[in-house]
C-alpha cells in the first residue's frame, strides 16, 4: 500500500495525501455503479483537454477513497463544472485561489450520508470529503491542473482539497436551493459554484431581522472574482429567525444588496475602476453584485449564530441520475 502511494505521488497523481490503489477490480466496480460504459465520454477538461471518461472518473474516485455509489454524484459534478457558462479553464490556470464549491440537494443526501448540518464544511464525513477530493483529482489528472505547471495559483487554498456539503433542507423554512433552480423537490442534484474564498460570519443573534441582515452584510467582504455572484449559506438559527419575521429569500437578497455596499474611497483606485466597469458601482458606492438576483441563498450547518459567505457565484445545477 505504501509503495503504491509513493509511486502515485512520484507520478504527480495525488493531492499530496495517501490514495487508494486503483486496481482493475475496484475500477470495474465503480464503473458498474455509474450505470454507464467505461469508455463513455463525460467531458473534456481544460486546460489540457483531457478526456474524462467514466473509467477515468472511476479511477480518481477510487484513489480519493470514495464508495462506488458516489459515482453518479461525481459524474453530475463533472458535467456541471464543464458547462460552457462555468469558468473552469480560468479557475484551473489563474493565480487566484478560486475553486469549485458543490452543494448537494435532494434524497441523495440521506442515501449517501452527505453532511448538511453541524460541521458540514469540515472533517469527519466520508461523502463530503471524498466526493470533493475525487473532483480535485480529476481536475488535476485529466485536466492537467498540477500546481506550478498549468495551475498558477499563487498561494492556492485548503478549500482546493475538497469543498462540498449538502443543503440542510430539513431545517430550511423556504424552498430548497434546487427547487429555486427549477428542479422538483424529490430530485437529487449537485450545484457547482465558482468560489473565490469564504468568510464565516458570527453573531447577530436575538437582535431582530434587520440587525441580523446588517451583521451579515457588513461582514461580506468585497473580493476580486466575487462580483459575478455570491452564495450565502444561512445558518439554521438565522434562517428560522428571518422566516419567522416574515422574510422571503427574495426579501433577504434585496436587503443584503442594499446593505452590502461600501464607499468607493475605501478601496484602491484600480479596484474601483474594475468594479465600475463591471456595473457594480454608482453614486460613489460599490455593490457586491450587479443585482440582488446574484446573491444566492441556501441553508446549511448546525445550531448557532453562524453563517458562511462564499464569494463567487455562477451556479450550475445538474440532476444526479442514480
Amino acid at each position: 500500500m505504501l509503495g503504491a502511494y509513493e509511486h502515485a505521488y512520484d507520478q504527480g497523481w495525488t493531492d499530496g495525501l495517501p490514495v487508494i490503489p486503483a486496481t482493475p477490480d475496484l475500477v470495474s466496480r465503480f464503473v458498474a455503479a455509474s450505470g454507464r460504459p467505461a469508455d463513455a465520454a463525460v467531458a473534456l477538461l481544460p486546460p489540457r483537454k483531457g478526456q474524462a471518461t467514466v473509467e477515468v472518473i472511476a479511477t480518481n474516485a477510487v484513489m480519493a477513497g470514495c464508495r462506488p455509489e458516489y459515482m453518479p454524484v461525481i459524474i453530475a459534478a463533472v458535467e456541471a463544472i464543464t458547462d460552457r457558462r462555468y469558468p473552469l479553464e480560468f479557475i484551473q490556470v489563474t493565480t487566484n485561489p478560486m475553486t469549485p464549491f458543490f452543494l448537494v440537494n435532494g434524497p441523495i443526501r440521506k442515501q449517501l450520508d452527505v453532511n448538511c448540518g453541524t460541521g458540514c464544511l469540515g472533517p469527519g464525513w466520508r461523502a463530503n470529503a471524498t466526493i470533493g477530493r475525487a473532483i480535485r483529482l480529476i481536475l488535476q489528472n485529466a485536466g492537467g491542473a498540477l500546481p506550478g505547471v498549468y495551475s498558477k495559483s499563487s498561494f492556492a487554498s485548503p478549500l482546493r482539497y475538497t469543498f462540498l456539503c449538502g443543503e440542510n433542507e430539513e431545517e430550511n423554512p423556504w424552498t430548497p436551493f434546487h427547487v429555486d433552480q427549477g428542479f422538483q423537490a424529490g430530485d437529487s442534484t449537485i450545484t457547482a459554484f465558482k468560489a473565490s474564498n469564504y468568510c464565516n460570519i458570527s453573531g447577530g443573534e436575538g437582535v431582530g431581522p434587520e440587525e441580523i441582515l446588517r451583521q451579515i452584510a457588513t461582514n461580506m467582504p468585497p473580493m476580486y472574482g466575487g462580483g459575478d455572484g455570491v452564495l450565502l449559506l444561512l445558518g439554521v438559527n438565522h434562517a428560522r429567525s428571518l422566516h419567522e419575521a416574515g422574510l422571503t429569500k427574495r426579501d433577504i437578497r434585496q436587503r443584503l444588496w442594499e446593505l452590502a455596499r461600501v464607499a468607493e474611497n475605501h478601496f484602491a483606485a484600480d479596484f474601483v475602476a474594475m468594479e465600475r466597469a463591471a456595473g457594480r458601482g454608482e453614486n460613489g458606492m460599490l455593490y457586491r453584485t450587479q443585482s440582488p438576483d446574484h446573491i444566492h441563498v441556501a441553508v446549511a450547518g448546525g445550531p448557532g449564530p453562524q453563517d458562511v459567505y462564499i464569494a463567487g457565484g455562477l451556479p450550475q445545477t445538474r440532476l444526479i441520475r442514480c
